[in-house]
């Protein structure tokens, strides 16, 4: 079949043509890149300003403020402004946050507060305002009952004291606690059974008292318009006699799971016994014992095997209160594990 001339592209054509093919593939792409990174500039548009600013709620020292969240992608977080009442407002900005809401605390009951919200995107731009509310934290009420209440005796020879300690009030306006105390269980907050008030929540009651001795206390919770939150749980405890040890005896030689022997103590639930490195740390074992009616107890050491040669210190502390923790506390006598 004859092959016509007219459909054949020439070599030199043919190369002409995909030099313009790579021309335009290149142009093309090179284009593309350009428009990528052309930079646009910074970002000098601010966000809108957060709408729907409401008092949630406001008493007893606190305000609470909230609005809705913006839906800009770039949002970074709210600036709270704040203004008390006067000849000459000024608003100071108080806060930045990144929630939508705000519990401002520590105000005066007689004061009133005003507020206004401003957005603020990821490039520093900021909002125009929000619109203002205000709002008063008059002292309407007490506070909560303090929760928690845990009363130690501790006494290790050197010291004699009760350990209280309570879980912390959740008050905007909370000023301190006062605790009570008496010989008696405690049915109110008489002013004579007021032993010492503390702004913090523990406190540690140091007056002399032979072992035996049992007080009995309560804790109220103090805003700073004087309001008085009703009693806590009644506790107590003793300052616990402590225990005598009597063997290991001191400076003596024991297997490596010696049998630990202590006389009783009376008026104890039961005794937590330790073995350590030192008189005063590296402990590395306790044990939990409960009280038993003879007057001589032994519990024999049940942890991993004491290292032949080593020295090790033994002890055992009473435990009068709930809570288990030690209150009587013995010497520490120091033995020897032979072979």
């Amino acid at each position: 079949m004859p092959i016509h001339a007219r459909n054949i592209i020439p070599p030199a054509r043919f190369a002409h043509l995909h030099v313009l093919v790579l021309v335009l593939i290149l142009g093309f792409s090179t284009a593309c890149e350009r428009e990528r990174i052309v930079d646009p500039g910074p970002d000098t548009t601010a966000p809108l300003p957060p709408v729907d600013l409401l008092v949630e709620g406001a008493r007893d020292g606190y305000i609470f403020i909230s609005w809705i969240r913006n839906r800009e992608l770039d949002l970074r977080g709210y600036v709270i402004y704040r203004s008390e009442e006067g000849d000459a407002p000024r608003f100071v900005a108080v806060d930045t946050i990144g929630e939508n809401y705000f519990f401002d605390e520590q105000r005066s009951y007689d004061s009133t507060y005003f507020y206004f919200v401003t957005a603020v995107d990821e490039d520093g731009n900021e909002s125009p305002p929000s619109d203002t509310v205000s709002a008063r934290a008059r002292n309407v009420r007490e506070p909560e009952a303090p929760r928690n209440l845990q009363v130690n005796g501790f006494n290790d020879g050197s010291r004699r004291l009760w350990l209280l300690s309570w879980s912390p009030v959740e008050e905007a306006d909370l000023s301190l606690y006062r605790i009570y105390r008496s010989d008696i269980p405690i049915d109110r907050a008489d002013p004579a059974l007021l032993l010492a008030e503390s702004d913090a929540s523990f406190f540690d009651d140091v007056s002399a008292a032979a072992p035996g001795w049992r007080w009995f206390y309560a804790v109220t919770a103090v805003d700073r318009g004087g309001l008085e939150s009703p009693l806590s749980s009644v506790q107590s405890d003793i300052i616990a006699i402590r225990p005598t040890l009597l063997s290991p005896a001191h400076n003596t030689q024991a297997p490596s799971y010696p049998m630990l022997r202590w006389h009783r103590v009376s008026a104890a639930s039961g005794y937590l016994l330790t073995v350590s490195l030192s008189e005063r740390s590296g402990e590395i074992w306790s044990r939990g014992v409960a009280q038993g009616s003879g007057d001589t107890l032994s519990f024999r050491y049940d942890g991993r095997a004491l290292s032949v040669g080593q020295t090790y210190y033994w002890r055992v502390s009473s435990v009068t209160a709930t809570n288990g923790k030690p209150n009587g506390v013995s010497d520490a006598w120091r033995f020897q594990v032979r072979d």
